[in-house]
């Protein structure tokens, strides 16, 4: 065997070893991301939410649901001002998202501890401003 045949060997087995751990890292960065880019975008939601609660205009929660572009299933609870605010009284919106990945990350993660085999996470924002007297 000549040594140009056992380098090509050693090569192929150093690919091996070192494929899986490329491709987990790949996948992580996929994911981290997504997932970052959802918190993102559910944190701008929920301060366009508390600005429309805070302001005492219609229906914050649709507001907050419909700034979270890109995400389907956002959960919106509303603390509305009261009808007279007192000075210390604030508007609260709480907006949640279940993120669920796309990749196998998640079930890798679920094997050292995580939420259960591949679950998803639950991301949320919460937003709080002062009522507008």
């Amino acid at each position: 065997m000549t040594n140009k045949a056992r380098d090509r060997g050693a090569t192929a087995v150093e690919v091996a070893l070192l494929m899986p751990i490329l491709l987990l890292l790949v996948m992580g960065i996929i994911d981290f991301g997504r997932a970052l880019n959802a918190q993102v975008t559910l944190t701008q939601a929920a301060r366009e939410g508390v600005r429309v609660a805070a302001l005492k205009q219609p229906d914050p929660a649709g507001r907050t649901q419909t700034a979270a572009t890109g995400l389907s299933g956002v959960g919106v609870a509303v603390t509305a001002c009261p009808s007279t605010p007192t000075p210390g009284s604030d508007a609260q919106v709480q907006a949640t998202y279940t993120f669920t990945f796309v990749t196998p990350i998640g079930d890798l993660a679920g094997m050292f501890g995580g939420g259960g085999y591949g679950s998803p996470i639950t991301l949320s924002a919460k937003g709080v401003m002062p009522c507008e007297g």
